[in-house]
């Protein structure tokens, strides 16, 4: 087992970068809500992202407390709720740039169907996200303990013991979210450099029309200039 050292100095840095993130979190919480032109799907996406931030910040800072304390093998209190709980909030997190991206995929690719572009179908959106993420946080209920305090960690957290909840949680949780804002980025590359493409294709069909006109009005005037010439003068 650790020494108490470790843990001090661990779970120290840990209440220390936790509550920086914490207050940058807020602050651009705070920022996006008083401010009227901030007002938008992007920002209103980064909030909720930063609100699961700040949530299981919350959650990490009561873990360094209780394990930084002498009892802490006997005093863990709600330690079951505390493990699902941020369980449900790196849910929360990882879906939560999966929306960002599905948003994105919206008004790069999917513009023409408005009922997509707007705030009902984002906030929909945002719910369905956490929603989930309580949901799919609950299968470890189903083990015997699925949720335990670690004695190597002195934290409440999903159990590795169990490998079905192992991968569970790595595939579901993390993985998934992963491949989604994968795809969909990938495919809003590939549109942006068809429609690249294709501007590209209009300026040049563009530009050789104009030409084409520039040398159509000059042989015009020289076909003129000759007329003028060949024509009989009036006596």
């Amino acid at each position: 087992m650790l020494s108490d050292q470790f843990f001090i100095v661990n779970y120290s840095l840990a209440i220390v970068f936790s509550i920086v993130g914490l207050s940058l979190c807020l602050l651009t919480i705070v920022i996006t809500i008083t401010h009227r032109q901030c007002h938008n799907f992007t920002n209103v996406l980064s909030c909720n992202t930063c609100t699961a931030v700040t949530l299981y910040f919350i959650f990490r800072i009561l873990t360094c407390i209780y394990g930084l304390r002498q009892d802490w093998q006997f005093h863990q209190p709600a330690c079951i709720f505390r493990a699902y709980c941020s369980l449900a909030l790196c849910a929360a997190l990882c879906y939560s740039y999966s929306i960002q991206a599905t948003s994105r995929l919206f008004f790069a690719v999917f513009y023409k169907h408005k009922y997509l572009l707007t705030w009902r179908t984002h906030w929909i959106m945002i719910i369905v996200n956490w929603i989930i993420s309580f949901i799919i946080s609950i299968q470890p209920f189903f083990y015997q303990h699925g949720f335990e305090l670690e004695i190597e960690s002195r934290s409440c957290v999903v159990t590795p013991k169990i490998v079905s909840i192992s991968m569970y949680t790595l595939v579901i949780i993390f993985i998934i979210p992963l491949i989604v804002v994968t795809i969909f980025g990938g495919i809003i590359v590939y549109y942006v450099r068809q429609s690249s493409r294709r501007i590209a294709a209009v300026v040049s069909n563009v530009a050789e029309n104009a030409s084409t006109v520039q040398v159509s009005k000059r042989y015009g005037k020289l076909y003129l200039n000759f007329r003028k010439r060949k024509s009989p003068k009036l006596l």
